[in-house]
């Protein structure tokens, strides 16, 4: 049963050959000819009654005796009974119903008949468990119909296609850039913009937007306002950011074609973000930068998450009809900002002998410049010099965050068991999420990328008009190469 169309019926016709066959060898005057549907009921008679004899000889053994089955019997609570051709049927609280349904024919639910059946009644429409579940108990009773009607469902593309689920891979262990502790705030940064905010400049409304850089270990963030989207506007804006907070080792951004913004237009607007002049711009001061695959806004989440802080602030601020300057705005900003650096890290406790919450203020206030100086200090540090004064605060600040909220990023919110990788060669549907379901493109995955830890979070794949990258989340397995 290579294709299983039909496969049902098609049993049950090879079967009624056979029988027709017989039938003409025992009676000489029986002509050959076409079945007919006394032959197609005496093949569905004797493959079901097959299946019983083989599957529950105990049971058939004790009723045909007039006995009981036994109360570890797995069909006890069908109350099953034998009819007229010796087939189990369900003798449940429905005798008095005048529909069929009432007394189905008991069905082994590990047997190849139970398969054949299933898989015709599903194939009418490609339905889901519980319609199908419905359609198969107008005539028969499946035994634990439900896993096996999960496992049909499974192995076909066209259901997977309306049903299956994006993939997805156990949440990957933070890099070190999100746990390194003996670093300045902003060394490792991670960028997104935001916006559109719309500014009175003369007599007429112009556009700004907003440029948040997030320290992905102490979770500071610092705000620039950017006076357009053009690529020179944004480098302009990370230069200032520069200045005030120091040398960043490593950034990480959204693709720089693929910003999340706040509406379509600034997604539109943030195509003309060159990637290759902010890649050469930070080349040439040695900025190691990380673009994260197009449509994988989840991998930004450390800095998306600060995004999402910063508009609930602002929208306090801005109630009722507030006129926009860019010198208010970006006072605004400075002041969304400080709000932001001032919200705890940790957990706030009732008990008034636990130490103040850990906040980035705690950090950025006593920033010196940019860089610490180096070196282990105690508390009697603090009657000497006023820097020695700062560094052990600064201290103190790490020693908390070390022992207050690192442990808290340890667990695994979701995503949490391990999954089969994607491959090169699989069939794969890539998820579109404004446009309907049947119409997402098919695709082949032409290229796997490994994360550190040997698994699969994004792929190349190509499809019918391009190549693109997109992470596993975003595409819907069909048919593995393996």
């Amino acid at each position: 049963m290579a294709n299983h169309f039909s496969g049902w019926f098609r049993m049950k016709r090879a079967i009624a050959w056979w029988i027709r066959l017989a039938d003409v060898c025992k009676h000489k005057t029986v002509k050959l000819g076409s079945l007919v549907v006394g032959h197609i009921q005496h093949a569905e008679r004797y493959l079901i009654k097959s299946a019983l004899e083989r599957c529950y000889p105990q049971e058939i053994k004790r009723l045909s005796e007039g006995r009981e089955i036994k109360k570890s019997s797995s069909l006890k609570h069908l109350c099953p009974y034998l009819d007229d051709n010796s087939l189990l049927r369900v003798g449940g609280r429905l005798s008095e119903s005048k529909l069929t349904v009432r007394n189905p024919v008991i069905i082994p639910g590990n047997h190849a008949v139970a398969k054949a059946i299933a898989t015709e009644y599903h194939n009418t429409a490609h339905l889901g468990v519980e319609l199908t579940l419905g359609l198969v108990r107008q005539k028969f009773w499946i035994v634990r119909a439900r896993p096996l009607i999960k496992r049909i469902i499974r192995s076909y593309i066209t259901c997977r296609k309306l049903f299956a689920k994006p993939r997805c891979q156990i949440m990957a262990d933070l890099p070190q850039e999100r746990v390194d502790s003996d670093k300045p705030p902003f060394t490792y940064v991670g960028i997104d913009v935001f916006g559109t905010f719309l500014v009175k400049v003369n007599r007429s409304e112009v556009k700004r937007y907003g440029c948040m850089f997030t320290c992905l270990v102490s979770r500071a963030v610092h705000i620039e306002m950017l006076y357009s989207l053009e690529t020179e506007s944004f480098i302009n804006g990370f230069r200032r950011f520069i200045s005030r907070r120091g040398h960043p080792d490593k950034v990480y951004s959204d693709n720089g074609t693929n910003f999340v913004g706040a509406n379509a237009e600034l997604k539109r607007a943030l195509n003309e973000l060159s990637r290759n002049e902010i890649e050469a711009y930070a080349l040439r001061r040695n900025i190691d930068w990380h673009f994260n695959p197009p449509a994988a806004s989840h991998m930004g989440g450390v800095w998306e998450r600060m995004i999402g802080c910063a508009r609930r602030v602002m929208e306090g601020f801005l109630v009722g009809p507030v006129k926009l300057t860019d010198d208010i705005l970006e006072t605004l900003f400075a002041e969304v900002e400080s709000i932001i650096n001032g919200r705890p890290l940790t957990k706030l406790s009732d008990d008034p002998r636990d130490p103040t919450p850990l906040t980035p203020n705690h950090l950025l206030l006593l920033r010196a410049g940019s860089t610490i100086p180096p070196g282990k200090f105690d508390k009697s540090d603090v009657f000497r010099r006023r820097w020695r004064h700062v560094q052990h605060l600064a201290d103190q600040f790490w020693i908390k965050w070390v022992r207050m909220y690192l442990p808290e990023l340890q667990k695994r919110i979701k995503w949490t068991e391990r999954k089969t990788n994607t491959t090169v060669g699989d069939l794969v549907l890539l998820l579109e999420e404004h446009t309907p379901r049947n119409l997402w493109p098919l695709g082949i995955v032409v290229e796997a990328f490994e994360g550190r830890d040997g698994n699969v979070r994004s792929v190349r794949m190509r499809t019918k008009s391009t190549e693109l990258v997109r992470p596993i989340t975003k595409i819907v397995l069909l048919e593995s190469a393996c």
